[in-house]
């Protein structure tokens, strides 16, 4: 075996570039650090790349799933509806549904794509579903075109969740675009950060003040030019009160809201990043097909993410799963590469048996085989723009050299 302990090769990145910092300083320099021009500026370019006709920035993507079904609620969504989501996925948007106040009905994955599987999701279908939320889980996309199909033929809302999918494309078309609502996170391990973050898209303009009200508090001033949510400049709007007499926009609530919005300096991040976008998507599926390239002698071993020819993967990592039939553990090739500098991270897995926080819904374990399978065997590694090829080459040789010390190449 030839490799040795090396640099420590991250999941996630930070790229804080001059651009940022001037943004940064301004927004000090003007004593406006709380959702100002920046904010609208970042959103203006996630519009822009998406081809929709409106973004709303957040503070988490968490938020953006709880604002998203919340706004629902004024199109017919009631409390105690249902929303059909995958078992497997990062928590927070089976905690989006309980915050807006909806129950979680959970679909087993798909073992080769990591995704909702289409053909399990209509037999959950009740007379109280009202959404469906399609996770395109590690920037994998999901089989859209069936979900859709099975969306219209319920009478059912999609709101996808592209948290780890920015700039991920189902035949041709941008995830986040094909539901009602798009929800993203900018976490810092996701594809890009502002630190902590989110963004709801729509191309339906009818939610635009209500995902904003919605954001802050449930506010009636929440238009696109508002005081609060551009700059510290006078609002023509302000006193436009058409209802009771709080004449004033500002202080003055619609409906039940969250404190939800995003800042002026995590907006500074993330517009330096959204105006080099390409570059870091176009590098990230490069470094996925590079390294998915090189591990696929060891497809007999592990399941692994690849890209078909009908998508484009912009990915958050490279997950792995190690077969059922092979005789290792993950925890041993985990600190096998930990132990040489290459970060890890579980697959996340079945929320609803395999985290106690869901256990209130009564699944049993083995409900969700698949999730399960991959919430005990699953893992990934990290792919981002800064890592290069010479490190792509280094996980491999890592890996194959866990595997030959198994006896198992």
């Amino acid at each position: 075996m030839k490799t040795s302990k090396k640099k420590r090769i991250t999941i996630g990145t930070v790229n804080i570039g001059e651009r940022a910092r001037e943004l940064v300083e301004d927004a000090f320099l003007r004593n406006r650090i709380s959702s100002g021009r920046y904010v609208r500026r970042f959103e203006e370019l996630l519009e822009e790349f998406h081809g929709v006709k409106c973004a709303v920035a957040v503070s988490s993507g968490t938020d953006a799933g709880t604002i998203a079904l919340s706004a629902l609620k004024e199109d017919g969504v009631n409390d105690g509806d249902e929303v059909i989501m995958p078992a497997l996925n990062f928590i927070s948007v089976a905690n989006s549904a309980i915050h807006a106040h909806l129950k979680p009905v959970f679909v087993d994955v798909d073992r080769k794509t990591f995704n909702i599987d289409p053909d399990l999701i209509e037999e959950k279908i009740t007379n109280r579903t009202r959404v469906l939320i399609p996770t395109h889980l590690f920037g994998k996309p999901v089989d859209m075109k069936r979900v859709l199909d099975i969306a219209e033929e319920n009478d059912l809302f999609v709101v996808e969740d592209a948290c780890e999918a920015l700039g991920s494309r189902y035949k041709g078309e941008l995830l986040g675009t094909f539901g009602i609502f798009g929800t993203f996170s900018f976490y810092v391990a996701h594809i890009i950060t502002t630190g902590e973050g989110g963004a709801i898209i729509t191309g339906d303009n009818r939610y635009d003040g209500i995902l904003r009200s919605l954001r802050s508090h449930g506010r009636a001033c929440a238009c696109k030019v508002c005081q609060l949510n551009v700059d510290s400049g006078e609002c023509p709007y302000r006193f436009d009160v058409e209802d009771g007499d709080l004449e004033d926009k500002r202080f003055y609530f619609l409906r039940i809201g969250y404190s939800a919005k995003m800042n002026e300096i995590e907006a500074a991040l993330g517009i330096e990043q959204m105006e080099k976008i390409e570059e870091v998507i176009t590098k990230r599926n490069e470094n996925l097909t590079y390294l998915s390239g090189i591990l696929e002698d060891l497809g007999e071993y592990m399941v692994m993410m690849r890209q078909e020819a009908h998508e484009f993967i912009s990915p958050l990592c490279m997950p792995m799963v190690i077969r059922e039939d092979v005789p290792i553990e993950r925890a041993d090739i985990v600190n096998y590469l930990e132990e040489r500098g290459v970060e890890t991270r579980p697959t996340f897995g079945s929320i609803p048996t395999q985290h106690p926080a869901y256990r209130f819904l009564g699944y049993e374990y083995g409900s969700f085989p698949n999730a399960e399978w991959i919430g005990r065997k699953g893992f990934y590694v990290g792919i981002h723009q800064n890592i290069d090829k010479g490190d792509l080459e280094y996980i491999a040789e890592c890996i194959h050299d866990f595997f030959k010390l198994k006896g198992l190449r």
